[in-house]
C-alpha cells in the first residue's frame, strides 16, 4: 500500500494507461484499423483522440494485414505532419515462430527509445499461437506482451477479430480464448449496426465508455464520438411520446368543436389512446386555458376556449 503510486497517468486520458496492455475487437471491415491509425497519429501529434487528451510520443505500428498503400493514404488524410512524434510503420510478414517475432520486436524497441505506443494489427499474425482456443497458450502469449510493456514503459494495443454471431455481452466477441480479454487493462469493442459503428469499452483502469455511436468523416477519415445509444433511444421515445400527446390533444380539440359541452366520459371515449394519457392531456389543456371545465350539477362539462384578439371566447 505504501509503495502504490498516487496517480496512474494515461496515454489517452481515462481510456489507455501510459504503461499497459489493451485490445480492440471487431468483425472484419468494422473499422479497427481505421481507429488504430487515428490513435497512432493522435499520439504522434499529441492531439485529442475521441475527444480525450493524449500523451505525445512515437508509435510503432505493425501493419500485418492489408495493403501498405492504404496505411500511407490514411496517414495523409489524418494530417500526420511528422513534426512532433513519429509513426514507425512495419509492413512485413512475421516469423511463423512467435518467439522469433517477439525477439524482433524487442530488438526494434531497443533502437526506438521514444516509442510510447505499440500497435499490433492483428495479434494472431504476431503471436502465431497454434490453437487460439487454448487458454494456457493464449495466456502465456498475453503475459509475454504485458512484460514487454513494463520493460519498455509503453502501451501495447493489439487487434483481433470478433465472432460472426454477436451476443449481448461484447466481451464474448473475441475469437478464441477468454485469456485475450482477461489479460488487458482496456478492451475496446466495435460493432456495426447497418452502416453505422458503435464503440464501447470495459476497463480495469479508466472510465468505462457505454455503447456510443461513432461518426465517420468522409473527407478526413476520422472517427468521432456521437450520441450514446441510450440517449438516442431516449430521444426517440420522447419524440414518439410527444407526437402521441399532440395527436390526442388535436383529437380532443376536434371533438370539443363537434360535441356540445360533453362530459369527460363522452369526450374521452371519442379519442383514441390510453385513458391515463387522455386524462393527462385534457388536464394540461385545462391548465393552459385551451379548455374550460364547468360544473353542471353532478357532472363537469367541457368546452373549447377559442382565443380572440380581446382575450378568449367560447
Amino acid at each position: 500500500m505504501s509503495s502504490a503510486p498516487e496517480l496512474h497517468t494515461g496515454l489517452v486520458d481515462g481510456l489507455l494507461r501510459e504503461v499497459g496492455l489493451s485490445m480492440i475487437v471487431a468483425k472484419p471491415k468494422s473499422g479497427k484499423s481505421t481507429l488504430l491509425r487515428q490513435l497512432s497519429v493522435a499520439i504522434a501529434e499529441g492531439t485529442d483522440f475521441l475527444g480525450k487528451p493524449t500523451s505525445c510520443g512515437d508509435v510503432l505500428y505493425l501493419n500485418l494485414e492489408g495493403q501498405i498503400g492504404a496505411v500511407q493514404e490514411h496517414l495523409k488524410k489524418l494530417n500526420y505532419t511528422e513534426q512532433r512524434g513519429a509513426v514507425h510503420v512495419v509492413h512485413e510478414q512475421m516469423p511463423f515462430n512467435g518467439q522469433e517475432g517477439l525477439n524482433k520486436l524487442v530488438a526494434t524497441l531497443g533502437v526506438l527509445p521514444k516509442v510510447k505506443l505499440v500497435v499490433i494489427d492483428p495479434i494472431v499474425k504476431f503471436l502465431r499461437i497454434a490453437d487460439s482456443d487454448k487458454y494456457d497458450q493464449v495466456s502465456l502469449g498475453i503475459e509475454t506482451l504485458e512484460q514487454l510493456t513494463r520493460k519498455f514503459s509503453l502501451h501495447l494495443l493489439y487487434s483481433t477479430h470478433g465472432k460472426k454471431r454477436q451476443t449481448d455481452d461484447a466481451g464474448d466477441s473475441p475469437i478464441g480464448s477468454t485469456a485475450f480479454r482477461g489479460g488487458t487493462d482496456t478492451n475496446l469493442y466495435l460493432s456495426k449496426q447497418g452502416t453505422r459503428r458503435v464503440i464501447e469499452t470495459e476497463q480495469r483502469w479508466g472510465v468505462v465508455m457505454e455503447p456510443t455511436w461513432l461518426v465517420f468523416d468522409e473527407e478526413t477519415h476520422r472517427l468521432s464520438l456521437g450520441a450514446t445509444l441510450e440517449s438516442e433511444e431516449s430521444s426517440r421515445n420522447e419524440g414518439k411520446e410527444r407526437k402521441t400527446l399532440e395527436r390526442i390533444e388535436q383529437e380532443i380539440w376536434n371533438q370539443l368543436c363537434l360535441l356540445k359541452n360533453p362530459g369527460q366520459i363522452q369526450l374521452l371515449n371519442m379519442v383514441t389512446g390510453k385513458k391515463s394519457t387522455k386524462v393527462q392531456v385534457l388536464n394540461d389543456m385545462i391548465n393552459s386555458g385551451k379548455v374550460a371545465a364547468e360544473p353542471d350539477g353532478k357532472f363537469i362539462r367541457y368546452r373549447a376556449v377559442v382565443p380572440t384578439e380581446q382575450g378568449v371566447a367560447a
